[in-house]
């Protein structure tokens, strides 16, 4: 028994002693850290990158078609991007009805259906857009420029 109890000792002994030498041994990196210094070309085309361009300063009151596809993301679970009807009507050629909705121009029209949905509920469809008032002004003509797409 004397045996046993001093074999499990020497075992623990050496179990212990094996985990802290593990954990102390430095780690060796298996790559030198490389120092980046940049020279005054690459100064120079940082500075060229970051110059902003005259569509990113003003943008254009025709709006952004690109920037509108990205919001008209949330739109999709309702509307389709053609004569689809989903819950609400599809907008395929959306551009061209509008005029011929209201009193308003094309534009105007969209602008609020897009702020007011409820001004001008579409027949067979029940009111249930909510608001997207809340959408800045060049949000709301990038969606337009993006309406205008649709055919």
């Amino acid at each position: 028994m004397f045996n046993k109890r001093v074999y499990l000792i020497t075992l623990i002994g050496a179990l212990t002693a094996l985990a802290l030498i593990a954990c102390s041994e430095e780690q060796v990196p298996t790559q030198e850290p490389i120092e980046f210094h940049p020279t005054a070309a690459d100064a120079v085309e940082r500075e060229v990158q970051e110059l902003p361009t005259a569509a990113a300063e003003a943008p254009s009151e025709d709006g952004d078609a690109a920037a509108g596809e990205s919001l008209f993301v949330s739109c999709s679970s309702c509307h389709s991007t053609t004569d689809a009807k989903v819950v609400g009507p599809g907008l395929g050629g959306v551009f061209e009805r509008a005029s011929s909705r209201t009193s308003l121009d094309a534009e105007a029209y969209l602008e609020q259906s897009i702020r007011q949905p409820g001004a001008y509920v579409v027949d067979g469809f029940p009111p249930v857009m909510p608001s997207f008032d809340y959408l800045s002004d060049d949000d709301i003509q990038n969606l337009i420029a993006y309406l205008k797409t649709l055919n």
